[in-house]
C-alpha cells in the first residue's frame, strides 16, 4: 500500500510546495507579521521551505536536488571589454541620429496636446494667452520694483564709494533681489491659479515660467558681481566695459541652455529626448567655446585682480591668469564629450563629475571675488586703521583661514567624487575605511595652517614706524626712531621655534593617521639632539645667553646699546648672534655668548646737560628767566612736547673763571631723539640770550708781556669746553 501510495504522496507534496512558493512570491512584496522585519520573514519561509525538502528527500518521497551548476568563469579581458563598449556606442548612433523625425512628430503634435477645449478645458488661443499674460506680468512686476528701487540703490552706491561699509553692499544686494522676488511671486500665483492641474498645459506652463525665473536669477547674480551700472559696488575687478561684455555673453549664454532644458521637457519619445539631448550637448559645447573665446581677455583681467601685490608666486599666477582659456578649453570639451557619451552609453558618472569639478571651480572663483573684493574695499576705505596695531590684520587672517577651508572642502569633494563615483577605484566600503585617515591627514594640515597664520597674526609688527636710523641717538633733521617692542624684539625666535613645533607636530600626526610607526622619529630626535648638544656646545652656549638677554628685556630692535666690542643701534638678532649698525654705517654681528655687559642708551629715559659760558657781569636772575621761557615754549611746540618729561631747567653755576662764569643746563627727555632736542634748545636758548641782552663770554685772556704794559692777546675757546686758567 505504501508502494501506490507512494508516488501520490510525492505528486501532492510537490503541488503543495509550488502553491507554498508561488503565494510566497506573491506575497512578497506583503507586510511581515508584527515583530517581525521583512528580511526576518524572508529567511523563515527559507528555512522552512528548505527543511520540509530535505526531510522529504531523507525520507525518499522526492529526489534530492542537485545543486546549481558552477557559472563558468568568465575571463577579463579588457581590451575586448573596451571594443564591446565602443560597438554598443557606434551600434547606439542610428538610433539616435534616427530619432529626429520623432522630435519634430513631437513638436507638430504639441499643438493638438495643449489643446483642452474639447474636455471642457482651455483653447489652444486662450492658453498660450494666459500663458503671455503671465510671462508679461512677471516681467512687469520685476520691471516695477528695478525702478521702484533705482534712486535708493544708487544713493546707497554713491555712499558706499564715499564713505564705504559692505553692509551698504548687501543691501544693495537684498534691494536687487527684491525685483526677482516679485516676478516669481507673479510666475507661483499664475501657476497655482491659471495652470493648476491641468496635465500637459500645467506641465508646458510651469517648463516656460520656471525657465523665465531661472533666467532672472542667474541675471541677477551676474549682476551682483558685474554691476554694469554701478561701478563702486561691482565686485569683479574689470572695467565696464568688460563688465557690459560679460553681462551681455553670460545671460545669452544661460538662456541658451534653459531654452535647451526646455524644448526636452515637451517632448514624449525616448528616441525624441535622446536626440535632443545629443544635440543639446554638441550646441551647448559651442557656445561655451565661442564664449570662452570672446572673453578671454575680459576673465584674464578679472583674475588678475585677485592676485595681491606682495603675494607668493605672483608671476606664475599672472600667466595661468592670462592664459585661462587654454586651461578651460580642454574642460568643455570634455565635459561635451562626455555628455555626448552618456547619451549614447546611459552612463552618467562622467557628465555628474565633470558637471560637479566644473560647478566647484566656478564657486571657488566667486567666493575668491568676494574675498577680493572685501579687502580691497577695507584698505581703500579706512588705510590709517588698516596700519595700526590689530586693526587690518584680523580681517585678512580670517580670509586667509576661510579661504584654506574652503579649498580643503572642495578638494575633498573633487576627491571623493572622482575616485568614488566616476572612475570606481575605491568602492565604498574601502572609502570609508580610507575617510578616517584622510580625514584626520586633512584636519591636520588644515589645523597646522591656521596655527601658522596665527603665529604670524601674533607676532607680527603691529605698526609700521618708521625704521632706526643708521646713527643711533643722531637723528637727522628731527626724525625720530620707532624701538621696537619687547613682542617685536623677541617674534623672530618666537616664529621660528613655534613654526618647528607647528611642523613637528603635524608630521607626526599625520604620519601616524596613515599608519605609519613613530617611534623611530621619535629616537632619532632625540639622538640627533643629543649628539648636537654634546658637539656644539658654543653654539649651545650662544643660544642659552642669547634667550637669557631676550628674557632679561637688556636690548630691543632699534635701541642704541653699547657692548663693550662694539656699539650701534640693535637691526635684528638670529637664535646665536646680534647685529648693531654703528653711526659710521658698519654692521656688527656679534654671538651672544660674547656679547658681555650691556649698556643700553634708548631705554625710559635721557638726561642731557651742557654748558654754555657767560660774562662774569651777567646777571643770573635774568639768565634763569630766560631758560625758563625758552622750557614753556618748547614744552608747548607740537613737534617737541611728546619728547619732554621734564623741561628745560638751569641747574646753577658749574664753574668760574677768570673771564667767564660757566652755567650747566639739564633736560630730561624720552630716548628717541635726544641729541636733536638739544641741539634745539641750544639754538633757541643763543636766540633768546641775544634778544635778552646776555653776552656770552668772549674766548681770550690778558696776559701782560714782561716789562710792558698789560694787552689783551685773544685766545679762543669753545664755549662747552672747560675753562682754561692762565698758567
Amino acid at each position: 500500500m505504501w508502494c501506490g501510495t507512494r508516488p501520490l504522496l510525492s505528486g501532492v507534496v510537490i503541488v503543495l510546495l509550488s502553491l507554498l512558493i508561488g503565494q510566497a512570491g506573491v506575497r512578497a512584496d506583503s507586510p511581515p507579521p508584527a515583530g517581525m522585519t521583512q528580511q526576518q520573514y524572508d529567511e523563515l519561509v527559507k528555512s522552512v521551505g528548505d527543511s520540509v525538502v530535505r526531510t522529504l528527500a531523507e525520507k525518499g518521497v522526492m529526489p534530492p536536488s542537485s545543486p546549481p551548476p558552477l557559472a563558468k568563469p568568465v575571463d577579463a579581458d579588457e581590451e575586448a571589454l573596451m571594443a564591446e563598449r565602443v560597438r554598443d556606442i557606434l551600434g547606439n548612433v542610428p538610433r539616435i541620429l534616427g530619432g529626429y523625425p520623432d522630435v519634430w512628430t513631437d513638436l507638430a503634435i504639441l499643438p493638438s496636446r495643449l489643446d483642452k477645449a474639447a474636455g471642457g478645458g482651455h483653447s489652444l488661443g486662450a492658453y498660450l494667452g494666459l500663458l503671455s499674460l503671465s510671462l508679461a506680468g512677471a516681467l512687469l512686476a520685476e520691471i516695477s520694483i528695478g525702478r521702484l528701487t533705482l534712486p535708493r540703490r544708487t544713493v546707497m552706491a554713491r555712499q558706499f564709494a564715499a564713505t564705504g561699509g559692505m553692509w551698504r553692499v548687501a543691501v544693495l544686494a537684498i534691494l536687487d533681489g527684491l525685483a526677482v522676488l516679485a516676478l516669481w511671486l507673479v510666475v507661483h500665483l499664475a501657476l497655482g491659479t491659471f495652470f493648476a492641474k491641468a496635465g500637459v498645459q500645467t506641465r508646458f506652463a510651469a517648463i516656460v515660467l520656471t525657465g523665465l525665473v531661472t533666467w532672472r536669477l542667474f541675471l541677477l547674480f551676474f549682476r551682483l558681481y558685474l554691476r554694469p551700472e554701478l561701478a563702486a559696488v561691482r565686485l569683479a575687478p574689470v572695467s565696464d566695459e568688460s563688465a557690459h561684455h560679460l553681462f551681455r555673453l553670460y545671460g545669452a549664454a544661460v538662456l541658451i541652455f534653459i531654452l535647451g532644458r526646455a524644448w526636452i521637457g515637451v517632448l514624449v519619445s525616448p528616441q525624441a529626448i535622446a536626440a535632443a539631448t545629443f544635440t543639446n550637448s554638441v550646441i551647448g559645447t559651442a557656445v561655451i567655446i565661442f564664449v570662452i573665446l570672446r572673453t578671454r581677455a575680459d576673465v584674464g583681467d578679472w583674475l588678475l585682480g585677485l592676485i595681491d601685490e606682495g603675494s607668493r608666486g605672483r608671476g606664475v599666477k599672472s600667466a595661468v591668469a592670462q592664459r585661462w582659456h587654454w586651461v578651460a578649453l580642454p574642460i568643455m570639451v570634455a565635459l561635451g564629450l562626455a555628455r555626448a557619451y552618456d547619451v549614447l552609453s546611459d552612463r552618467f558618472e562622467v557628465p555628474i563629475g565633470a558637471l560637479l569639478t566644473l560647478n566647484i571651480f566656478v564657486g571657488l572663483l566667486l567666493v575668491e571675488t568676494l574675498l577680493s573684493f572685501i579687502v580691497r574695499t577695507y584698505r581703500a576705505s579706512a588705510p590709517a586703521r588698516f596700519q595700526r596695531p590689530a586693526s587690518g590684520r584680523v580681517l585678512p587672517f580670517l580670509i586667509r583661514a576661510v579661504r584654506a577651508t574652503l579649498w580643503v572642502m572642495a578638494a575633498a569633494v573633487l576627491v571623493r567624487t572622482w575616485i568614488v563615483d566616476v572612475l570606481g577605484l575605491v568602492d565604498e566600503q574601502g572609502w570609508t575605511e580610507l575617510r578616517h585617515a584622510w580625514s584626520t591627514t586633512v584636519v591636520t594640515a588644515l589645523l597646522a595652517y591656521f596655527a601658522w597664520e596665527a603665529v604670524h597674526f601674533a607676532l607680527g609688527r603691529r605698526s609700521d614706524g618708521p625704521t632706526p636710523m643708521p646713527s643711533g641717538q643722531d637723528i637727522q633733521a628731527g626724525q625720530a626712531p620707532a624701538s621696537a617692542t619687547r613682542l617685536e624684539t623677541i617674534a623672530p625666535i618666537l616664529r621660528i621655534g613655534l613654526g618647528i613645533i607647528i611642523f613637528m607636530t603635524a608630521a607626526l600626526t599625520i604620519l601616524s593617521s596613515l599608519g605609519v610607526s613613530i617611534t623611530p622619529f621619535i629616537a632619532g630626535a632625540s639622538v640627533f639632539g643629543l649628539a648636537i648638544s654634546f658637539g656644539s656646545q658654543t653654539l649651545v652656549h650662544d643660544i642659552v645667553s642669547g634667550l637669557f638677554y631676550l628674557a632679561d628685556d637688556a636690548f630691543r630692535v632699534g635701541e642704541y646699546i653699547d657692548c663693550g666690542k662694539a656699539k650701534g643701534t640693535v637691526e635684528g638678532f638670529t637664535l646665536r648672534s646680534i647685529r648693531l649698525r654703528h653711526q659710521s654705517g658698519q654692521i656688527h654681528t656679534i654671538p651672544f655668548g660674547q656679547l658681555g655687559q650691556v649698556t643700553n642708551f634708548s631705554r625710559d629715559w635721557s638726561t642731557l646737560k651742557f654748558n654754555l659760558r657767560f660774562t662774569r657781569e651777567t646777571n643770573l636772575d635774568a639768565l634763569r628767566k630766560v631758560t625758563k621761557k625758552v622750557g614753556l615754549a618748547m614744552l608747548e611746540d607740537p613737534d617737541l612736547k611728546e619728547d619732554f618729561l621734564e623741561p628745560l631747567k638751569l641747574q646753577g653755576i658749574a664753574d668760574v673763571t677768570d673771564n667767564a662764569t660757566v652755567m650747566r643746563f639739564k633736560i630730561t627727555v624720552r630716548p628717541i631723539r635726544p641729541s636733536y632736542i638739544q641741539r634745539e634748545a641750544m639754538k633757541r636758548l643763543i636766540v633768546a640770550f641775544k634778544e635778552a641782552g646776555i653776552e656770552f663770554a668772549g674766548g681770550f685772556v690778558a696776559v701782560p708781556p714782561v716789562g710792558a704794559p698789560p694787552t689783551p692777546v685773544a685766545i679762543p675757546v669753545a664755549a662747552s669746553t672747560p675753562a682754561i686758567r692762565a698758567s
